[in-house]
């Protein structure tokens, strides 16, 4: 168990300390508070960063030290195999708090023709490693069951969405219980697109004051009736050109949405799609395989 603890704050400096890339949103904060502009970055580094507070740092590096699914994704599999608590994750931070780590960040400035790699390293501010490390939710961990449901059913995705899971919002009794339920059900289906357990894990997360699976049961059906008007709008506004000089004007002007609302009616027929089996699936778990849902099934009888 100390060993694998020790691997996962290896894991984690290494996450830290790797270079980052200093996205557009961080080069107009610096531009827009700091009035440096992308010729003057290398004197912003040399010059003004260390007179930053805390909070500061917070406010220009949040983006670059949030970590995205992927991130987290990474630290998947070796919380299987431990398990970590809240003191744990303070222990941790405290650990990189006394080793003084530096965090490199790099950027592509192009003058011309020429392309110029640009490399910065600081100190790594306390309250950005805090950012990162509190933000992976390690002590979040999804429930033993949950866990080895979400390897069965999605193998070579589990890692990313275990690392959706990782969170305290699913820790409520009663999704933990429907969302074992649901990958009972779906696990032997040949094919299960992930995009519609994401779908349904983001109907979950959006309704935050739902208290059992009936509630969200119900809201599909609205999801349907809105979502199938979008789609109605967009057939019908995607009517062909009547006229093919109009058409080219159209075109050179720049106003031929045409191909854009076909992406967008392709993402909301799929997404519709997805809906109606997510209604039906979840139709059928609370109709004919109660027995899973003892939690939603006594949350709703006290809603009733």
């Amino acid at each position: 168990m100390r060993e694998m603890k020790l691997k996962l704050i290896q894991m984690i400096e290494e996450e830290l300390t790797k270079p980052r890339q200093l996205t557009e949103q961080v080069l107009n904060y610096i531009a827009s508070h700091y009035s440096y502009t992308l010729d003057q970055i290398d004197k912003f580094f040399d010059e003004e960063i260390s007179k930053l507070e805390d909070y500061e740092l917070d406010l220009l590096f949040s983006p670059i030290f949030t970590p995205k699914i992927s991130d987290k994704a990474i630290f998947s599999k070796i919380l299987d195999e431990i398990e970590i608590t809240s003191e744990d994750v303070d222990g941790i931070i405290e650990h990189f708090k006394k080793k003084n780590l530096s965090a490199c960040f790099c950027m592509s400035l192009r003058k011309g023709n020429e392309v110029i790699e640009k490399k910065f390293t600081v100190p790594l501010n306390h309250v950005n490693l805090e950012r990162y490390i509190k933000l992976l939710y390690l002590d979040c961990q999804p429930s033993k069951q949950l866990s080895r449901a979400v390897d069965v059913v999605f193998r070579n995705e589990s890692d990313k969405i275990k690392a959706i899971l990782r969170d305290r919002f699913w820790k409520e009794e009663w999704r933990d219980e429907f969302l074992r339920a649901y990958l009972v059900y779906i696990a032997g289906q040949s094919e299960i697109p992930v995009e519609k357990f994401e779908l349904l894990l983001k109907i979950l997360r959006s309704n935050p004051t739902a208290s059992d699976i009936y509630e969200i049961y119900d809201l599909l059906s609205d999801l349907i009736q809105w979502t199938q008007s979008q789609v109605d709008m967009l057939k019908a506004g995607g009517k062909r050109f009547f006229n093919e000089m109009i058409e080219q004007t159209y075109k050179f002007e720049g106003g031929d949405k045409r191909i854009q609302r076909e992406e967008e009616l392709r993402r909301e027929e799929m997404e519709l799609r997805y809906y109606i089996e997510l209604k039906n699936e979840v139709g059928y778990i609370i109709e004919k395989m109660k027995e899973l849902l003892p939690i939603n099934n006594a949350k709703r009888m006290a809603r009733i």
